[in-house]
């Protein structure tokens, strides 16, 4: 019998394509040029509420219980009815962990408030990124509102690791530490995205990734592409609005490319050049390391080419060692 791959351990969620911010090492700059001082990786492109329920209800039909994270290529606290969209997916997903990673600035306006709509919504983690120059930090540290714990990461501990399953009815508020700056926690490390982010490099050529084996990511339009660092969305599987999440995590393409970390490493693309690291890579392609993965086949090539044909989900702004 085939080897069939576990669920995912997570669901990332785009509401927001662009951002308010252009940070050095994102790969934003990849896929937006500059913009004016509050869209600073503008324009927006935003998911709609039944785009985001569409994405619930497949994940339930699929029987999976990952966390969902509302985060990706994006600033998601940039969309007009974020509390509409978490409050969706809640309703198909009442159990889900369910996360948003943001700067926090566009919060800044009415803080409390704006938090408490989100917890409100269903939300029960939201996750600060403390970006210099540390506008948020303040607002995030101060924060007292009923119910609702605030921690800092990683210095916290693990208790405040953003990605522990929290308890039934647990609000957190949690204060990422740069990771431009920090050297701790499992955040803690920058990439190239991909090529988007900083110049191709090989020094992770041979390592497994393990994104394609653990997670996987909803554009803003329902478009699925190979990872979360493909911000381009160079390799393509298809869009939830034509084919259930549940077939494209099965796509054959999809197994193409995890057979191929398994037995080689990164030599195809968008992988080609990337140097995103993951952990506990010595358990793929399960969740325990105890099943074994069957080699690449013969047609892998053709599969990863026709993923990769034609024109990225999302056109690319060049960056210097692409021109």
């Amino acid at each position: 019998m085939d080897y069939v791959q576990d669920p995912p351990n997570s669901v990332q969620i785009e509401p927001v394509e662009g951002c308010n911010l252009r940070c050095s090492f994102c790969g934003i700059r990849g896929i937006r040029a500059t913009g004016d001082r509050e869209n600073l990786s503008g324009p927006y492109r935003f998911m709609d509420t039944g785009t985001a329920a569409t994405i619930a209800r497949q994940v339930a039909r699929a029987g999976w219980s990952p966390r969902i994270e509302l985060a990706v290529h994006g600033e998601p606290t940039k969309h007009p009815r974020l509390p509409e969209l978490v409050a969706a997916i809640r309703l198909a997903l009442p159990r889900a962990p369910l996360m948003i990673t943001t700067n926090g600035i566009p919060l800044l306006d009415a803080w409390e408030a704006k938090v408490v709509a989100l917890f409100d919504a269903g939300a029960d983690t939201i996750a600060v990124d403390d970006y210099k120059p540390h506008r948020c930090r303040a607002a995030v540290l101060g924060t007292e509102l009923p119910g609702v714990a605030v921690y800092r990461y990683p210095s916290g501990g693990t208790v405040a690791n953003p990605h522990r399953r929290p308890r039934r009815g647990e609000r957190r508020l949690i204060l990422i530490a740069d990771i431009a700056s920090e050297t701790e926690g499992n955040h803690a490390h920058l990439s190239n995205h991909a090529g988007a982010a900083g110049p191709p490099d090989a020094s992770r050529a041979a390592e497994r990734c393990a994104l394609p084996f653990r997670e996987i990511t909803v554009r803003w339009d329902g478009s699925v592409a190979l990872c979360c660092n493909d911000w381009r969305g160079k390799f393509k599987l298809g869009n939830v609005h034509d084919t259930p999440l549940g077939e494209l995590w099965h796509h054959p393409a999809l197994y193409a490319a995890r057979r191929r970390l398994m037995a080689s490493g990164r030599d195809f693309a968008p992988c080609q050049g990337c140097t995103h690291r993951t952990f506990r890579n010595g358990l793929l392609p399960d969740r325990k390391g105890r099943a074994t993965m069957p080699p690449p086949r013969p047609g892998d090539d053709a599969l990863l080419a026709g993923a990769v044909a034609g024109q990225p989900l999302t056109l690319p702004v060049l960056r210097s060692w692409e021109r």
